[in-house]
């Protein structure tokens, strides 16, 4: 049975562990935006999720308290289909004990969950053994963020987030595993925009969800002159955080290290306090060379919405507001090209 996440901070592996295929929405088949009016006061992601509850009548969707807009999605659809759909919820706080039980607890009421749809309890040896596996597949997608194209490395990200797989070619040359080496690397030099006969200006993308229907968004970054060196989209490299050793912990207790090291690794605006969004971006945006910021939110997202005035003065970048409203393509086309051509 598939099992569908609209949230890359319920670990994946969990679900896998019992048995079941879990998946990510952002590149999947049936999970498309559709222009909205401002007025309907539901973001084009959240509804997406809805509509994919609705229509998938034989997989369970995951919905979490991370977002109002998904929130009031599960609220929406709970009725309707009450025993495959679950609402995780992911604490808001993380500097306390008290937010790793929450999360442990969480972990432990989706297992049950999970085995209501015919799961199985998984053994401590194969929740090791899978933990394993896909901590290897996000240290390789980690290892290939400076140097696949934009969009190439988001289609790579999403397919792990579909299936737990990494595509990816052979890398140019060698390049060893590792965050450490990935954020001090030199950057690499980008290719000629033979457009505009000019260097690409490297910039980060960082924001909401940025599902496949969203994906031309990278194009459209290239054709005007920049170069995404950082995704720090939902499901972007932010996504792929790391489990510490299995060496660390107990030999039964693998479910408490997932549990430490997806809350420990969360990084994301919806956080009190988001201090760990800004040092994670700090590193990077200095190790990346990034010129600019491209701020990507849905409309009705006033989390990331508020925090553009922040991230100027966090960093001292010039910010681009890009709405993630697919009724309006060409307004942010034009929008990002004169954001470019005030950096050049």
């Amino acid at each position: 049975m598939e099992v569908f996440c609209t949230s890359p901070w319920v670990p994946p592996e969990w679900i896998k562990a019992h048995g079941l295929e879990p998946r990510g929405v952002w590149l999947a088949e049936d999970f498309a935006g559709e222009p909205l009016p401002l007025a309907a006061g539901v973001c084009a992601f959240a509804n997406a999720a809805v509509r994919l509850a609705e229509r998938q009548s034989r997989s369970a969707v995951i919905f979490t308290t991370h977002c109002d807009q998904l929130r009031r999605g599960f609220d929406a659809v709970a009725d309707t289909a009450p025993s495959r759909l679950f609402l995780f919820n992911l604490p808001v706080t993380w500097q306390t004990p008290v937010a790793e039980r929450i999360f442990y607890d969480e972990l432990r009421r989706l297992g049950q969950f999970l085995i209501s749809l015919g799961g199985h309890a998984p053994t401590t040896g194969d929740l090791a053994g899978i933990m394993a596996q896909y901590c290897h597949a996000r240290r390789r997608l980690l290892a290939a963020a400076h140097w696949r194209p934009a969009r190439a490395y988001a289609e790579a990200v999403a397919q792990f987030h579909l299936d737990g797989s990494v595509r990816l070619p052979p890398e140019p040359a060698a390049a060893p595993l590792g965050l450490h080496t990935i954020t001090k690397a030199a950057p690499q030099p980008p290719p000629l925009n033979l457009n505009r006969n000019l260097t690409p200006i490297p910039l980060a993308l960082v924001g909401g969800p940025l599902p496949q229907s969203q994906m031309p968004l990278l194009d459209a970054i290239e054709k005007a002159g920049g170069r995404v060196v950082l995704n720090a989209t939902e499901a972007g490299e932010r996504s792929l955080w790391p489990v510490s050793s299995l060496d660390q912990a107990q030999p039964a207790a693998p479910l408490v290290l997932l549990a430490r090291s997806c809350l420990a690794n969360c990084v994301d605006v919806f956080q009190r306090p988001n201090t760990r969004l800004y040092d994670w971006l700090r590193e990077r945006l200095i190790a990346r060379q990034a010129r600019g910021i491209i701020l990507w939110h849905y409309v009705g997202c006033d989390l990331w919405r508020a925090e553009a005035q922040p991230l100027r003065a966090a960093f001292g970048l010039p910010v681009l507001l890009l709405d993630a409203d697919e009724a309006a393509p060409r307004r942010n086309t034009s929008r990002l090209e004169a954001f470019l051509e005030s950096l050049r």
